[in-house]
C-alpha cells in the first residue's frame, strides 16, 4: 500500500455559515492502482485532491500515510514530502497554464525552484515533451499556439517533471472533445506503465472511468456512498 487515508473531513467556514465538504472519507491506493473518484458536481471529488496536496485544511481526526510515512495533515511543512511523491494535473487546459510563459518556463519552473540549472532543466523539459507526444520545437512557444489536447499534454509534462509516483488527474478530459479524450486516456495508460505511476482519476463520466480505473469511490454530498473494484 502506497497511500492510506482514514477519516478525511474538510469543513469550510464563513460568515454565511458552515459547509461540511467532506465527511470521514477513507480509501487506499496500491502501487499501479488507478482509483476513480466519481460523483456529481459539488460531491467533494476535487476537495479530496486539494486536501491530499495541502491546498485545503483537514479537520482533526484524519490520518494520512504515504509510502510508509505518517503525514501530519495539520502542518503545512508536512506537505513538502507529499509534493515530492504526488502531483496534480488540472481540469482546464486553457486556464491552468500561464499565457505569458513559454512551454519551457511552464515545465521547468518546478526544477528551477529546486535550484537545478537552466541547462539541465531544459534537457529534462525536452524529455518530458517527448514523453507526452510533443516536440522540442514547442519549448519556446506560448500556450495560445496549442489546441486544448496539446495544452493538456503540457500540463501533464509539468506535473510529471519532478518524477512523482502518484498523479492526481482532476477531470483532465472533461473539457476536451471525445476523440481527444481518447488520445489523452491512451497517453495516461502509456505513462502509467512507462513511469510506474499510480493514478487518482477524478471524473463524472462512468464510461471513462471504466476504461482507465481499477477502483472507484463514489461520492455524494461529501460522503462515500459506494466503492468497488472494476474487473
Amino acid at each position: 500500500m502506497i497511500l492510506n487515508v482514514e477519516n478525511l473531513s474538510v469543513t469550510f467556514r464563513s460568515k454565511g455559515g458552515t459547509v461540511h465538504a467532506l465527511k470521514n472519507i477513507c480509501f487506499s491506493l496500491d502501487e499501479g492502482d488507478v482509483l476513480a473518484l466519481a460523483g456529481e458536481s459539488g460531491s467533494g471529488k476535487s476537495t479530496i485532491a486539494n486536501a491530499l496536496v495541502g491546498l485545503v485544511p483537514w479537520e482533526r481526526g484524519g490520518t494520512y500515510e504515504l509510502f510508509g510515512e505518517n503525514i501530519n495533515p495539520y502542518q503545512k511543512k508536512s506537505f513538502s514530502f507529499v509534493r515530492s511523491k504526488m502531483q496534480m494535473a488540472f481540469q482546464d487546459p486553457y486556464s491552468s497554464l500561464n499565457p505569458r510563459n513559454t512551454v519551457f518556463e511552464i515545465i521547468a519552473a518546478p526544477l528551477l525552484a529546486k535550484g537545478i540549472s537552466k541547462s539541465k532543466a531544459a534537457e529534462k523539459a525536452k524529455k518530458m515533451l517527448d514523453l507526452v507526444g510533443l516536440s522540442n520545437a514547442d519549448l519556446n512557444k506560448f500556450p495560445h499556439a496549442f489546441s486544448g489536447g496539446q495544452r493538456q499534454r503540457i500540463g501533464l509534462a509539468r506535473a510529471l517533471v519532478l518524477e512523482p509516483k502518484i498523479l492526481i488527474c482532476d477531470e483532465i478530459t472533461s473539457a476536451l472533445d471525445v476523440s481527444v479524450q481518447a488520445q489523452i486516456l491512451h497517453l495516461l495508460n502509456n505513462l502509467r506503465k512507462e513511469l510506474n505511476l499510480s493514478l487518482i482519476f477524478i471524473s463524472h463520466d462512468i464510461a471513462v472511468m471504466e476504461i482507465i480505473a481499477n477502483k472507484i469511490l463514489m461520492l455524494k454530498n461529501g460522503e462515500t456512498v459506494h466503492s468497488r473494484l472494476f474487473t
